[in-house]
């Protein structure tokens, strides 16, 4: 009977999802976006470029050690958002951030997304591809160029999300020594133990799939946020439902 339970749980939440992302995205659209709660990370992401702007040095966005293709690729992605929601202010402004990634993938993906806004408007005079930077195609190859980037260019601040081991500590603790405001975001446990220490912001786990949503606020990004929590809650639901069946049918 529990088992049933949880299987019909999870066939209402296949179904629900698609029907709840576009009624929540109908209603953003009409002027009734969701309440989020604040994530520290997010405004410190939004204030990078800014900062640039004012100091004349480039913000450092790190999207990981991991590429497109294979186990770590959605959080590649989740990580490249960022490069994707701060492009058109960075197309704006001039203030490119400076990319780096360890995998080929991620760097014509990066590069790709610097691109775009330049493309839109028909003039990519602006745009360098020198903004990405592959830095070393091992974890610890990549982190070494990392830390000599940072020590070196002197970027305003450093952002750090996507795929990456134990070897981020060693990029933080670079920025931490160079006085860098920092944002770091990983679903590897091993990342989020040593990023913890020092690192001024830190996303942990899932959130680091909701900087469309925070940061762009697009009402699509917002509605799939908000269709997740949705489903989540239905899961809560039904897997407390049939622990109860399970102890009262014992």
């Amino acid at each position: 009977m529990a088992e049933q339970i949880v299987s019909i749980g999870l066939i209402i939440v296949v179904l629900s999802l698609p029907i709840a992302a576009w009624v929540f995205s109908v209603a953003a659209r009409r002027g009734r976006p969701p309440q989020l709660r604040p994530i520290s990370a997010f405004d410190a992401l939004q204030g990078q470029l800014g900062r640039g702007v004012e100091t004349g040095r480039a913000a450092h966005i790190s999207i990981g050690v991991g590429g497109i293709v294979g186990e770590e690729t959605l959080v590649t992605l989740a990580g490249a958002s960022i490069v994707d929601s701060l492009a058109q202010e960075a197309a704006d402004t001039g203030a490119s951030p400076v990319v780096t990634v360890a995998d080929g993938t991620a760097l014509i993906l990066a590069q790709d997304m610097l691109r775009h806004p330049y493309t839109r408007r028909g003039d990519i005079s602006g745009y360098d591809p020198l903004d990405v930077q592959m830095l070393g195609m091992q974890p610890f190859q990549y982190a070494a160029g990392a830390m000599d980037l940072l020590a070196h260019s002197q970027p305003v601040s450093n952002a750090m999300v996507g795929s990456f081991g134990p070897e981020v500590g060693l990029i933080a603790a670079e920025g931490a020594k160079q006085g860098l405001v920092q944002v770091a975001g990983s679903t590897d446990v091993r990342a989020l133990a040593v990023l913890q220490p020092s690192v001024d912001h830190v996303l942990v786990g899932e959130e680091i799939f909701a900087v469309g949503a925070y940061i762009d606020r697009r009402p699509g990004h917002l509605a799939r946020l908000q269709a997740q929590d949705l489903a989540r809650y239905i899961l809560i639901g039904v897997i407390v439902l049939a622990a109860l069946l399970r102890t009262v049918l014992r």
